[in-house]
């Protein structure tokens, strides 16, 4: 199972990327993540470990990621994963007329057998939790007060 969302942020790449690489601000733009946290020691970074704790449908869920790509103002990259299933997730900035293209692309590879038989029937919740994040997201960082020059009106 894959979802892939995208969305316009009326901002530039490194306003987004200043968002989305600062992991003291997922908690605000992530509805469902109650904990996001750095393990490891020094800068983020590629090899970097985090930990998500998840509030999804009523269960937590505690998921050990590790930072794949780290490549500033223009993707992001995590695995993921927990007893149920694992997950790479690519967060790419593109930039555009209008400010910044960000895609979410992540395919989720369950493990265990309910997760197996229930996936066919969770593509779309999880469509529309990713297209939440992103639409949150656009809102953190439009509200910043760093407009795309592009789309300044004064």
């Amino acid at each position: 199972m894959r979802v892939v969302e995208s969305i316009v942020i009326e901002s530039s790449p490194d306003a987004v990327w200043a968002v989305v690489s600062d992991l003291d601000t997922h908690t605000a733009w992530r509805p469902a993540v109650k904990e996001f946290r750095q393990l490891s020691d020094g800068p983020v970074d590629v090899g970097t470990r985090i930990r998500e704790v998840l509030e999804w449908r009523g269960r937590e869920i505690v998921i050990d990621d590790v930072v794949t790509a780290f490549e500033p103002s223009r993707r992001l990259g995590v695995r993921g994963g927990w007893k149920a299933a694992d997950f790479d997730l690519d967060l790419v900035l593109e930039p555009v007329v209008d400010g910044t293209k960000v895609t979410m692309d992540w395919p989720l590879h369950p493990k265990s057998l309910l997760l197996k038989l229930a996936a066919p029937f969770m593509g779309g919740p999880m469509r529309r939790a990713t297209r939440e994040e992103l639409e949150l997201l656009k809102e953190f960082v439009e509200g910043r007060g760093d407009v795309h020059p592009s789309m300044d009106k004064n």
